[in-house]
C-alpha cells in the first residue's frame, strides 16, 4: 500500500483527519499547507480542492483526489479493510453513524468554526465594529449543539452512535476548545456526558499522534490568534483574497 497524501495544516478540520488515519493504521504523508501564505489558493491545490480549503488527500492507490474531512473518511473507511471499523457496513449503524458524522460538518463544525471567528479574528478585522451579535449568536449555538452532544450521549452510552466511529473523530477536535472559549470545563458546565465522551477520546493513543503532526505551528498559530497578532497580509489572505471571485 502507498501512503495517502494528507494536504494539512494543524486546525480542528485537520486534526480529524489525522486522528482517524492514525486510528486505522492507514500510512500517509503530510504536504503542510500556509493558510496564511495562501497555498489553499493555489492552482495545483484548487486541482485537488476545487473550494480551495483543506484538507484533502490524494490517493495513489485509487489514483484519486478526495476533498472534504467527510468525504475523506468515508473513502478511506469504504476502500481500505483497516479503516472500515470505524463505519459501519451495515444498513442501520451506519445510517446512525452517517447521520451524526453530517450533524458535525453541518452544524458542529461550521458553527464552531464562527464562535472562532468571531472571537479571535473578526476584532482584528474590524477593530471599530461592535461584534457582540456574533459573538454571542455563535457561542450560543456552539453551545445548544454541545447540549444536543450531551442528550444523544446520555442515550448512547460511550460515544454518539453506539461504538465509536467517524462521527467521534469528526466531533472530538471541535470540542477540544470548549473550556477556552467558554471558560469553565464541560463538566462545570453541566455537560458530564460530553466531558466523558471527550476524556475518552483524549486518552486514546491516536489522538495523541493525530494531534502531534504539526504540533509546533499549531502551537504558534493559536499564540497568534490569542493575541490578536497575525500579520495584516495573513489576515488579508485567509479573509479577503478572492471575495470578488467564485472563491
Amino acid at each position: 500500500m502507498l501512503p495517502l497524501e494528507l494536504y494539512y495544516s494543524p486546525t480542528p478540520n485537520g486534526w480529524k483527519v489525522t486522528i482517524f488515519l492514525e486510528e486505522a493504521g492507514i500510512p500517509y504523508t503530510v504536504v503542510p499547507m500556509d493558510l496564511g501564505a495562501g497555498d489553499q489558493f493555489s492552482d495545483a491545490f484548487l486541482k485537488i480542492s476545487p473550494n480551495g480549503r483543506m484538507p484533502a488527500i490524494y490517493d495513489p492507490n485509487m489514483q484519486v483526489s478526495v476533498f472534504e474531512s467527510g468525504a475523506i473518511m468515508i473513502h478511506v473507511a469504504e476502500n481500505y479493510p483497516e479503516a472500515r471499523w470505524l463505519l459501519p457496513v451495515d444498513p442501520l449503524p451506519r445510517a446512525k453513524v452517517l447521520e451524526w458524522l453530517f450533524w458535525v460538518n453541518a452544524g458542529l463544525g461550521p458553527m464552531a468554526g464562527q464562535a472562532s471567528h468571531f472571537k479571535y479574528y473578526a476584532p482584528v478585522l474590524q477593530k471599530s465594529a461592535d461584534h457582540r451579535y456574533g459573538q454571542n449568536r455563535y457561542i450560543q449555538e456552539f453551545n445548544r449543539l454541545v447540549s444536543v452532544m450531551d442528550h444523544q450521549l446520555g442515550q448512547t452510552g460511550q460515544y454518539l452512535a453506539g461504538p465509536y466511529s467517524v462521527a467521534d473523530v469528526a466531533a472530538y477536535p471541535w470540542v477540544k476548545p470548549w473550556k477556552r472559549w467558554m471558560g469553565k470545563s464541560l463538566e462545570e458546565s453541566g455537560y458530564m456526558n460530553v466531558q466523558r465522551w471527550y476524556d475518552s477520546i483524549k486518552a486514546r493513543p491516536a489522538e495523541h499522534r493525530g494531534m502531534a503532526v504539526l504540533r509546533k505551528q499549531a502551537i504558534a498559530g493559536q499564540a497568534v490568534r490569542e493575541t490578536g497578532t497575525m500579520p495584516d497580509v495573513a489576515l488579508a489572505t485567509l479573509f479577503r483574497k478572492g471575495a470578488d471571485s467564485k472563491l
